[in-house]
């Protein structure tokens, strides 16, 4: 009785375990905010040796450009915030809060751009599938979840 307990014990932690390595082995990918942005878009557009320099350079560019934008604007938040601390003309305040949009649009138009860049380095093959990069890359961008983006035939 108790060599059989054992037996089956053993059986059934096999089972558990080859579960858990096929588990491991056969996971899906992660989605693309998990794994890097840039190495997808490099991926998925196939980009040559000299378009992956180039976009390097690009992506290092931005990243910097953003960085400060998101400092500058840290900071203005946070003066805006302690306005309640303080006794402040609104004046001050609309002046703090326009600020912010302002970094909030040059956040934008600066990633507008920097998508406009990469577009002017693919090639016809990579133009093709530039859509569907934009589309996995909006969600990211608005910090909302992936939504199917529709996209517009241009026969309609």
């Amino acid at each position: 009785m108790n060599n059989k307990l054992y037996k089956i014990g053993f059986f059934a932690l096999l089972v558990i375990n080859i579960g858990l390595v096929a588990l491991f082995i056969f996971k899906p990918k992660p989605p693309m905010q998990q794994r890097g942005a840039r190495e997808q878009i490099s991926q998925k557009l196939a980009f040559s040796d000299e378009q992956e320099k180039q976009f390097g350079e690009m992506v290092k560019i931005h990243r910097q450009a953003i960085r400060e934008i998101m400092k500058e604007e840290r900071t203005l938040v946070r003066s805006y915030f302690e306005q309640l601390s303080i006794t402040t003309g609104s004046e001050e305040k609309e002046l703090l809060l326009q600020q912010i949009i302002k970094l909030k649009k040059d956040k934008i138009v600066l990633t507008y751009n920097h998508f406009e860049k990469l577009k002017s380095i693919c090639n016809e093959e990579q133009l093709a599938k530039f859509d569907e990069v934009i589309a996995d890359v909006i969600p990211r961008l608005a910090d909302s979840p992936r939504i199917p983006v529709k996209r517009r035939n241009p026969n309609d």
